[in-house]
């Protein structure tokens, strides 16, 4: 009997110490970047191998600002560059030029164009172009739509309800491509091989009208899409991302839900399809999702930035498609947007937040 009592006591402990190593920690350090930043993504603009930071900036500013990552959990004072047009709310990066160095498309709402930024590689920008889209756009996304080895965007047109394909050419200019209906009011856009062709598709998040929807569309290899049919989430869908979350070998979707106040998780089936999404609480105004590994064990988690709650929830993956119960961190301030990354290569994920009027840099201590 006493041995079987300290086999218990053993297991408890275990399970104790368990529980307590999946307990995430985050140091946080706020830096001003700019007018009430948007939008936020890491990139390295200088060629160092270190992820920086860049915004874009209220609607007002016309601008981006670029803050060099100096190690340490420090940055450098914010670079603003001037993007020409009105509204910037959404950002992405590649290199449009191929000249190896890190490129800018920001999305201009007032102004319905997206503004091409190309990198000096000394983390300075210069603006280079303007391509056309439709009515009001919001979000914006990149893959080689057409597989010419040219990073092409699709940008999501709230006022319009469609999505417009802008095909790369080589010299860091978009040409107009095809324009994909999608109805509503649609908020959020990501892309991902959902079929397993070997083609980047799209998932668009459509909550306009109650419809509760995220819309696939599949690619047809040449930059133009087929529709793909709808897949259910919570009320008005917002950020969305596509990764492997079960380990399946087929792209699934993690979806935060705004006026649902949870987040969706959809396991991708293969065919362009998804299993019914299981829904999780995200605070309050989720807006942004993002993922990575906050923890050592290998499994991709996920973060969402809830904006009115102004907290990051933190979910831990456990290899299968499932997750741990949310944790939460301080986003600093009403959170507009989130990116993640590993700022000092520990090994693991880092989180950077677009709050009102601050930069947020959440470095990830947990001993895990």
């Amino acid at each position: 009997m006493k041995s079987l009592l300290s086999l218990v006591l053993l297991f408890t402990a275990l399970a104790a110490c368990s529980l307590a190593a999946q307990r995430l920690s985050f140091t946080q350090h706020t830096i001003s970047a700019g007018i009430s930043p948007k939008s936020i993504r890491l990139a390295d603009f200088n060629g160092d191998g270190k992820p920086d930071i860049v915004v874009v900036n209220a609607a007002g500013s016309g601008t981006v600002s670029v803050l060099l990552n100096l190690g340490s959990a420090t940055f450098s004072l914010p670079v603003a560059t001037q993007t020409g047009g009105l509204g910037g709310i959404a950002l992405t990066s590649g290199d449009y030029n191929h000249d190896g160095k890190t490129d800018l498309a920001v999305v201009n709402n007032l102004s319905n164009n997206v503004s091409i930024l190309l990198g000096n590689g000394d983390g300075t920008l210069r603006l280079s172009s303007f391509a056309g889209v439709h009515g009001g756009p919001v979000a914006v996304t990149e893959a080689d739509f057409n597989r010419d080895g040219n990073a092409d965007l699709a940008v999501v047109n709230s006022l319009t309800g469609d999505v417009t394909v802008l095909l790369g050419k080589s010299d860091g200019t978009f040409g107009r491509g095809t324009n994909v209906f999608v109805g509503g009011a649609p908020t959020g856009i990501t892309a991902g091989d959902f079929n397993g062709d070997g083609i980047p598709d799209l998932a668009v998040a459509n909550g306009a009208l109650g419809q509760q929807l995220v819309y696939i569309f599949l690619g047809n290899g040449d930059g133009t899409f087929r529709s793909g049919g709808t897949a259910p989430v919570g009320n008005e869908p917002f950020g969305l991302v596509a990764y492997d979350f079960n380990h399946d070998g087929k792209k699934d979707l993690a979806v935060a839900n705004l006026a649902a106040n949870s987040m969706s998780v959809l396991l991708g089936i293969g065919n362009g399809t998804f299993r019914p999404a299981v829904n999780y609480p995200a605070g309050n105004g989720p807006v942004s999702i993002g993922t990575g590994s906050f923890t050592s064990g290998g499994n991709a988690d996920l973060a969402v930035c809830a904006d009115i709650s102004a907290e990051v929830l933190l979910w831990l993956g456990n290899g299968d498609g499932t997750f741990q119960m949310p944790q939460a961190v301080p986003a600093g301030g009403f959170c507009n947007s989130l990116a993640v990354g590993d700022l000092n290569h520990d090994g693991k994920t880092d989180i950077v937040t677009a709050t009102t009027g601050n930069v947020v840099v959440l470095m990830n201590n947990s001993s895990t």
